[in-house]
């Protein structure tokens, strides 16, 4: 039972090599910015965790600081970001949300998973990073440490706006 006589091998290898040919045309003069990252250097934007002499001169801030509660997330940026979180729960691998430029403005949006709302507490770690090739990234942010996630205790809730 013979698939190709030896008439056929030439067209079929012809084919092959023309198909070939064409992808690699294609992809010389496809964007440049779909295959390579820009050349440029990173941005890191991080802010100064809180001190202890804070904590201890505003008694709020230790309920602040220990309170346990869902994830409000809004970017104020011109980038598409991704956010990481990181759980303190040796179980837990670390779960990402990707945000568009301006989504949640500076109200943000609550962050949830299929089965829940997602709970945060103090120690858990989060990352933000643009996905959009400028290598823009904040963190890392250690809630209940980082003055970039603020504790809204109206609605038991940390709350991080991506800015610029």
């Amino acid at each position: 039972m013979q698939f190709i006589n030896s008439k056929q091998v030439y067209p079929i290898m012809l084919g092959i090599a023309l198909s070939v040919l064409a992808i690699g045309v294609w992809q010389k003069f496809s964007s440049q910015t779909e295959r390579y990252l820009p050349q440029t250097a990173p941005v890191v934007s991080t802010q100064a965790p809180i001190s202890a002499n804070s904590v201890k001169s505003n008694p709020k801030s230790i309920k602040a600081i220990t309170g346990q509660g869902t994830l409000r997330v809004g970017n104020l940026t011109e980038h598409p970001v991704r956010l990481v979180l990181q759980v303190k729960s040796p179980n837990l691998e670390p779960l990402n949300w990707d945000f568009a430029p301006g989504e949640g403005g500076s109200q943000g949006l609550q962050l949830s998973l299929p089965q829940d709302r997602v709970k945060v507490k103090k120690g858990d770690i989060l990352f933000a990073f643009s996905i959009d090739g400028s290598r823009t990234y904040w963190g890392p942010i250690v809630v209940g440490e980082s003055s970039d996630v603020v504790w809204q205790s109206d609605r038991r809730e940390w709350s991080l706006i991506i800015k610029p």
